[in-house]
Order: C-alpha cells, then sequence, then structure tokens
C-alpha cells in the first residue's frame, strides 16, 4: 500500500440494540470531509433487532469504510 492509500485514521464505534440511531451514526461519519484516508470499524455486539442488517448495507455500500464485526453472542453479558 503506496503511502496515498494508506488508512491514517480508524474509527472504532460499538453497537448493541442501536437500530434507531445506528443509520444517522453511520451516515455522520460517512460524510466526512477529509484529505486523509480513513475507515470506520464497528462492532455489533449479537444485537437481536436490526443493527447488524443496517450495518450490512453500510458495509456493502461503502466496503473500502466500514469494516464491521459481527458478534454471535453477546460479549458485554460474558463480563
Amino acid at each position: 500500500m503506496s503511502q496515498s492509500n494508506k488508512i491514517l485514521v480508524s474509527i472504532v464505534t460499538l453497537a448493541y440494540n442501536h437500530e434507531v440511531y445506528i443509520r444517522e451514526c453511520l451516515e455522520g461519519l460517512i460524510a466526512q470531509k477529509t484529505d486523509f484516508i480513513f475507515e470506520v470499524i464497528i462492532h455489533d455486539d449479537a444485537s437481536i433487532d436490526r443493527t447488524a442488517s443496517i450495518i450490512r448495507e453500510y458495509e456493502v455500500k461503502y466496503p473500502h469504510i466500514i469494516k464491521p464485526i459481527y458478534q454471535s453472542d453477546n460479549q458485554y453479558s460474558k463480563g
């Protein structure tokens, strides 16, 4: 990867049952105007609502930016 294609900033976002808010969050992150490459690492902790589905929409639409982590078991509840 050349220096000009190197990711300079990684934004880490956690989500659990944020169906109502996650789209607005991701839209705000995607809308950032920068002169550098950034990525959004979004960790869904086994949401039981539509949060993961919405994240998948953004993963497909912005694969160069959205880097999801999907849990099948809620990690928070495991301590």
